[in-house]
């Protein structure tokens, strides 16, 4: 018990150290790219600093499996340094019974970054968004999704237009309930459109046995104010893709809402790959933690004296970011539906852990 907190205590002091390292490198670069990006806006280091802060989170969720990585590799070095590796197996315990501790350490890791971290990363990149469209004075994104509908805002000759539907199927090609406002420059309604379908295509939206209604002959007679048209044309550059980015990121959705956003996003008609890819990608966070412990310590067994750490070192390193790249690689495909999400997501952890166990315990024995 007493060597179990050891090594836990000694990993989880590695891991602090390289965690707070990499946040200020990151807040490091990502500030002086802010710095660039807001070259003329009033108070710019300071508006910098804010959104470095914001997108920092974002980053770390993304890089904690290297970060747990370079955590084990620190702490194997260490470990390996002072021989203490073979002092423990020389007492009659295994290296892995040993790194027993370290392992459930990195277990919990990923629990607190599924739990917690993606979570904070989720909404600071929501703020992030929305103070880098105030610095550059941009509006906001055309359409916006909530739980009175689709509403979507576009610009005419004389004015503006806003289209709302309650809900859309078909991959977003097919509006249901649509109501159509179109604005003056003054800000005054002018005419409205009713249909329960309506088509979405190429730079157009049609709707059929619409309804029309014209509030300047509202205040005149408002008996003859409406009128019943049986196919409406209307341009538009609005996009089924558009109505889709409208969701939220799967990377800005909580673990505690990830099952409702899927079935909001599935009752729509659209694909939910990347959703379902990035749910089971939290499942498998925790064990991809374990498999980044075993190659940052499955290199570094032996007595330093015995083999040139550096080398142990740079093999370790490289191995994680194969690993890392190779989980990114298959869940691209994954998402794009080229291969099913269960091979996407377990394929890599598996075939890499599978081999990393290997020659921990291949290194073990000699």
């Amino acid at each position: 018990m007493t060597l179990a907190i050891y090594f836990g205590k000694r990993y989880l002091i590695s891991f602090i150290r390289v965690f707070l390292s990499i946040v200020l490198l990151v807040l490091l670069f990502d500030f002086l790219t802010n710095l660039n990006r807001l070259n003329g806006i009033e108070a710019q280091i300071w508006n910098a600093l804010i959104l470095s802060l914001l997108r920092t989170t974002t980053y770390l969720s993304l890089a904690m499996p290297l970060i747990i990585m370079l955590s084990a590799l620190a702490f194997s070095v260490s470990l390996s340094r002072s021989n203490e590796f073979i002092v423990l197996r020389a007492s009659g315990v295994s290296a892995l019974k040993g790194l027993f501790p370290v392992i459930s350490s990195a277990f919990f890791l990923g629990l607190i970054s599924i739990f917690m971290l993606d979570p904070l990363a989720g909404k600071m990149i929501g703020y992030y968004n929305i103070k880098l469209d105030k610095l550059r004075s941009k509006e906001q994104s055309q359409v916006l999704i909530n739980d009175n509908g689709y509403w979507m805002r576009q610009a005419t000759l004389n004015g503006h237009q806003i289209i709302k539907a309650v809900n859309v199927s078909n991959n977003g090609q097919r509006l249901h309930q649509v109501t159509i406002f179109n604005y003056d420059e003054n800000g005054l309604v002018t005419e409205r459109f009713f249909s329960e379908s309506a088509a979405l295509g190429n730079n157009e939206l049609l709707l059929t046995n619409a309804i029309k209604w014209s509030d300047t002959k509202i205040k005149k007679n408002p008996i003859i104010a409406n009128e019943k048209i049986k196919k409406l044309k209307i341009k538009t550059e609005i996009t089924p893709t558009q109505l889709l980015d409208g969701y939220a990121s799967p990377e800005t959705i909580s673990p505690w809402n990830m099952n409702k956003q899927i079935q909001k996003v599935k009752s729509s008609g659209f694909s939910v790959l990347k959703y379902q890819s990035k749910k089971m990608e939290q499942y498998a966070r925790p064990f991809l933690f374990i498999v980044m412990v075993v190659l940052g310590t499955v290199f570094t067994l032996q007595n330093s004296r015995a083999r040139n750490v550096g080398i142990s070192v740079v093999l370790a390193v490289a191995s994680g970011f194969f690993l890392h790249f190779f989980q990114n690689f298959c869940t691209t495909l994954g998402r794009s539906g080229e291969i099913p999400l269960i091979i996407a997501t377990w394929s890599p952890i598996l075939s890499i852990g599978l081999i990393a166990m290997t020659l921990f315990l291949h290194y073990e024995d000699g």
